[in-house]
């Protein structure tokens, strides 16, 4: 019966010890992602903010923006 104990224990252990970690990583998530601002006129300023929040388990670094 105590080996059996130990058997389990040590399957168990192996078990344990091989399970991947998780891996933290950042994820961003928009609310939107298009903005259609209809018909625009010559000279007219527009603005549009886009909201978004990091849903990951790591810091989000935003290190470059380029508009499309």
């Amino acid at each position: 019966m105590k080996r059996l104990c130990l058997a389990i224990m040590a399957a168990l252990m192996v078990g344990v010890l091989s399970l991947p970690a998780q891996e933290k990583v950042p994820l961003i998530v928009f609310d939107g992602q298009t903005k259609n601002f209809g018909k625009v006129y010559e000279g007219e300023i527009l603005k549009h903010v886009f909201k978004f929040s990091n849903k990951g388990t790591a810091t989000l670094e935003i290190l470059k923006v380029e508009p499309s």
